[in-house]
């Protein structure tokens, strides 16, 4: 996570030897052997090998069990259930393992390029940059919301804590010496940690010392005094850290990644920004609040902060005195290289100063005074009253004093009060009299602000958290609206597999209809989403460079397009050259342009780094707090119909996808088996059934459904983010990232103290071993059920499928005789002499296709050639026979590549028919189809010698093919009474 210190900066590069260059990238170096092909001769570096073969085993395991459900799919017999259950297990038991394996095959590979480590270098760069911008307008707001600054802060003073650091020698990493530093100061704190070697601080205070603040401070000051290659400050509450579950890198990167979202993103090595930032040094985490951490895990927070911690990573973190001793001695260590400091409380001058520098001056002739002053002078006459000392103790704390400004100096209620003993018998008393009134001092509707306020004070003491964050509003919500969503979509895929097979099928023995097992299977997804599947969190889709986001959609049209087009005029020999040329011509052209495309010189911006710049400088003007979050997550939802939050939702959410995709599609694969215009009405109902699931699943839809429930039960106002806004813009919250937290600890206790005559919200259960235990088991179990299950499904449909159902009426050919049997033999020799037929045939499953080809058995001058071919369309689930058949007749007379104006449409011949002649210069085929009920017949005649454009050739081969169809219409005709002819 860090470069040493000493070492040379990060994007320094050095020359080893003339033919040899190191490129350094964090901590990482990259040999690269030659000086002008820096991108493709490399070292190979040991590891990548081992990658990925490691990556490779779980994959050909993946492999194996897909073939394996496949000739599984195809088996008979006892064998197939085995077959297939073997085949699931290893699809779904490598997949735990294909992601850790990919991830270390991209390190591997980072190591071997210099040029993808220096595209990762620019990429962390860009959003270093971005993310320092982002963060210097949120804390300036912050500063200004909190009125630290106005009219000047509150003087913060430490001293050295000996106690509690390393040894000198150890902090002393430039030197070794053990002499100790001057750590002690007043306000600037960033002087002081540029002193400390070691780049480790650890601030400890009693409560409401303003150790928090002075965080903050730091991180402001630091950040505007940072040049462009320093470390990047970032806040980091702990108590939101679970350090029993989750190391400090990943909570650290997971943390920022939903603060700021365009961290999530993935970086070139394939983690997140956020980790690789991290990991390469480029942040400086301020850790705030170990002592607002369960006191059951600060001594796990402490192992795993030293066990994360590299030779040189520096931090700083905050705690209260006595938690932090207690969890050193339960921990038994010290944190390395760490130096600390103790934040002194304020003298009574101090807090009298501010007070009077606060508050509003009373002139009486010339005498100016403040309502403080009898105050003051209590104070200073007699500062051995118990009542005085208790108010001496009180004001000594930073937070209070900020409280007893905001309730006395910016109102006109009177501090004299405080001296009364009668109301205030204990310091406790004075101390939540002042947190008691700081939201009537801010606020005009007080008491309803004030019950608001104290329920999401409660609900986050129930949620053990201190983070308001609008996405964990209610934890049962983002159920009910997955529970909504999921239900909703499966219950459409159900109704549209009932739509198209209507059949009954027989499972274990009973016969039921086909949607009653898919519809288990439905339930059971239901509950694997609900319980299984991952909390929603705010996701993101950058759009400040909209041509960026176009450019998918546009190329899925493009091969659309293309493939369409290519499908319409692939017989052409014309179109093939053109297509051909064009595409080697695209390729040579790119290729020529990436050789010759000019490098900058130095100093000189290339148009995309231009472009960054300036989108850098023109974003970022409002930083991404609740509300922006919110909007971007329901924008991203609504731009990509939910599919971001059924990619992000999960293997749950995936499943249940999986099984809205398969109703649509299975019951229609075979192409030939679909009405007129199911596959549109089946792809509406399945856009709209996903689009549904992704919304269901999304953190917008959850506080949706949340502020509706607390909305209409009285527990929060429609706009909550209003109230929430205003409750920041008043000082009663500060903002953390994406959340908001209330303004102290000791306030949300206070507030959700108040709040105890209203019924307290479900404690959340924790996030125990048995939880996940059963997660991991339901998704198992619901994995492997579904997809077994929906290819059982799918095998079992496909006779359902072919045979008949409530639409599938057979048609009046049950069989047919061969194909050669079919054709005249005089009328043949007539234009064939000595014909010799070729006979061939082939069940398709929805239709039985003859075939017979005839040629002349002796040398002929044209060497005429005659082809029949018969289908005999059988009904499925969704046509009758004879509209099976129609509707191939119907794709037979669309076909393109033929002379148009020669195209005639026979009549006499069968229910309809047509007559083509196809595109050839020497060799025409021309092709009499036509369609007599369920039969399709098409007779093809082909002869040399006709020249193009020929017309009179053209309508000659035309009356061949037709009179040979009415030969063949007469004897299927004279058959048609006797359906029983074998074929």
């Amino acid at each position: 996570m860090n470069t040493p210190a000493g070492e040379p900066d990060p994007h320094q590069q050095a020359h080893a030897h003339d033919n040899a260059r190191i490129y350094m990238s964090g901590r990482d170096q990259y040999i690269n052997v030659s000086t002008e092909l820096a991108d493709r001769d490399q070292v190979p570096v040991r590891g990548s090998g081992r990658a990925l073969a490691r990556m490779l085993a779980p994959f050909c395991m993946l492999i194996t069990g897909v073939a394996l459900v496949w000739v599984g799919y195809d088996a008979g017999g006892w064998t197939r259930g085995p077959l297939l259950l073997a085949g699931m297990t290893c699809v779904v038991l490598p997949a735990p393992l294909l992601q850790p394996a990919v991830r270390r095959w991209r390190q591997a590979r980072l190591r071997r390029s210099p040029g993808l480590a220096r595209r990762l270098d620019r990429q962390l760069e860009e959003a270093a940059e971005q993310l320092a911008h982002e963060l210097g307008v949120l804390w300036d707001r912050e500063l200004k919301l909190r009125r630290l600054q106005h009219p000047a802060p509150l003087p913060v003073r430490w001293v050295n804590a000996e106690a509690f650091g390393d040894h000198w020698m150890n902090i002393r990493t430039n030197d070794g010496r053990d002499a100790p530093l001057d750590l002690s100061g007043s306000s600037a704190l960033n002087e002081v940690y540029a002193r400390i070697p070691s780049g480790r601080l650890l601030i400890l205070g009693q409560a409401g010392a303003g150790k928090s603040v002075l965080a903050l401070r730091f991180a402001y000051e630091r950040l505007r005094a940072a040049e462009p290659s320093d470390r990047v400050p970032v806040l980091l509450p702990m108590a939101s850290w679970d350090p029993v579950a989750q190391d400090l890198e990943s909570w650290a990167a997971g943390r920022l990644a939903a603060d700021h979202p365009a961290l999530a993103g993935r970086a070139v090595s394939g983690e997140t920004v956020a980790a690789e930032l991290l990991r390469v040094g480029r942040l400086l985490p301020v850790l705030d609040g170990f002592d607002e951490m369960s006191a059951a895990t600060r001594h796990h927070a402490l192992r795993r902060l030293r066990a994360s911690l590299g030779e040189a990573d520096p931090f700083l973190l905050t705690s209260r005195v006595d938690e932090y001793e207690a969890a050193v001695g339960q921990a038994d260590i010290v944190l390395p290289a760490t130096a600390a400091v103790r934040v002194e409380p304020l003298s009574v001058q101090e807090s009298v100063d501010y007070l009077r520098r606060t508050t509003r001056k009373l002139v009486v002739g010339r005498t100016v005074a403040t309502k403080w002053d009898p105050v003051f002078t209590q104070l200073r006459e007699h500062p051995r009253d118990l009542q005085v000392l208790k108010l001496r103790h009180v004001l000594m704390t930073p937070l209070m004093t900020g409280l007893a400004r905001i309730t006395y100096s910016d109102t006109s209620r009177d501090p004299a009060e405080l001296l009364d003993h009668r109301r205030f018998p204990t310091r406790a008393a004075i101390e939540d009299h002042l947190l008691d009134q700081l939201v009537p001092a801010v606020t005009d509707h007080s008491e309803q602000t004030t019950r608001w306020l104290a329920f999401l004070a409660q609900r986050l003491n129930s949620l053990e958290t201190q983070d308001l964050a609008w996405w964990r509003l209610s934890p049962a919500a983002p159920r009910v609206a997955r529970a909504v969503g999921v239900t909703l979509a499966l219950g459409a895929a159900a109704a549209l597999l009932r739509w198209q097979v209507d059949r009954p099928t027989s499972w274990f023995g009973t016969e039921m209809p086909v949607w009653v097992p898919f519809g288990v299977l439905c339930l059971l997804s239901v509950a694997d989403v609900v319980f299984g599947s991952l909390a929603p969190i705010p996701r993101h889709i950058p759009l400040a460079e909209p041509a960026r986001m176009a450019r998918p959609v546009l190329a899925v049209v493009a091969v659309l397009g293309v493939w369409m087009l290519y499908h319409q005029l692939s017989d052409s020999m014309l179109f093939q050259a053109i297509f051909g040329a064009g595409l080697w011509g695209f390729s040579i052209g790119h290729w020529i342009l990436r050789r010759k495309r000019p490098r900058p010189k130095a100093g000189q911006q290339t148009v995309r780094e231009f472009l960054d710049d300036l989108r850098h400088r023109t974003s970022g003007a409002v930083t991404r707090g609740p509300e922006r979050t919110l909007s971007e997550d329901r924008l991203a939802t609504l731009v990509s119909l939910g599919l971001v939050n059924i990619l992000a939702g999960g293997s749950a959410v995936w499943r249940a996808a999986w099984l809205v995709i398969f109703a649509g599609i299975a019951p229609m694969w075979p192409l030939y088996s679909a009405r007129s215009g199911t596959w549109a009405i089946a792809f509406v109902v399945m856009l709209v059934a996903l689009a549904v699931l992704g919304a269901s699943s999304s953190a917008w839809c959850g506080f949706g459904v949340a502020k509706a429930w607390l909305w209409g039960t009285g527990k929060l106002p429609w706009n909550v983010h209003g109230l929430l806004a205003e409750a920041h813009r008043l000082g009663v919250l500060r903002q953390s990232g994406a959340a908001y937290q209330f303004r102290h600890s000791r306030l949300q206790e206070r507030l959700a103290a108040l709040a105890g005559d209203q019924p307290a919200p479900a404690r959340v259960p924790s996030n125990s071993s048995t939880v996940k235990g059963f997660r991991s088991a339901l998704s198992f179990i619901s994995g492997c059920v579904i997809t077994v299950g929906s290819i059982a499904m799918w095998w079992d449909m496909s006779p359902l499928v072919a045979g008949p159902g409530p639409y599938g009426e057979a048609g009046p050919y049950k069989a047919v005789a061969p194909a050669c049997e079919l054709v005249d033999r005089e009328a043949l020799r007539k234009v064939v002499p000595d014909p010799r037929g070729e006979q061939s045939g082939e069940d398709y499953g929805g239709f039985d296709v003859r075939q017979c080809s005839w040629s002349v058995g002796t040398a002929t001058a044209g060497d005429p050639s005659v082809e029949i071919s018969v289908r005999l369309h059988r009904p499925t689930s969704t046509l009758t026979a004879v509209q099976q058949a129609d509707k191939d007749f119907d794709d037979e007379a669309g076909v393109a590549f033929v002379v148009p104006e020669h195209t005639t449409y026979p009549t006499g011949l069968g229910d309809e028919a047509v007559s083509v002649v196809k595109y050839s210069e020497d060799r025409p085929r021309v092709e009499t189809t036509l369609r007599l009920e369920n039969l399709l017949l098409t007779i093809s005649y082909e002869v040399s010698g006709i020249k193009w454009g020929d017309t009179q050739g053209y309508a000659r081969s035309t009356r061949i093919t037709q009179d040979l169809a009415r030969t063949v219409v007469w004897k299927l005709s004279a058959a048609l009474p006797q359906p029983g002819v074998s074929s």
